[in-house]
């Protein structure tokens, strides 16, 4: 078990491979991995998510982009 999982929650051992921007996926697939799945965000080479740049409130990334995406691996490929 990894540094941060839980397994007794109900989603553990479940992955998720996410094709997600902005808002509303990035949230439910948050709540997701909120409940113990592992979540794998697919995005684009070189810019990722444009939400990212919404801001720059965390560490260089907006706010909203940071909560929505916690506890999510990201992984950039080139469809």
């Amino acid at each position: 078990m990894s540094d941060g999982e839980r397994d007794d929650l109900p989603l553990h051992g479940v992955t998720v491979v996410s094709l997600e921007q902005a808002v509303a996926a990035p949230l439910a697939t948050r709540h997701l991995a909120d409940l113990g799945a592992r979540v794998v965000k697919i995005e684009r080479v070189g810019d990722g998510d444009f939400a990212r740049d919404y801001d720059s409130a965390v560490l260089g990334m907006a706010a909203h982009f940071v909560w929505l995406n916690r506890g999510k691996e990201s992984f950039a490929v080139d469809l």
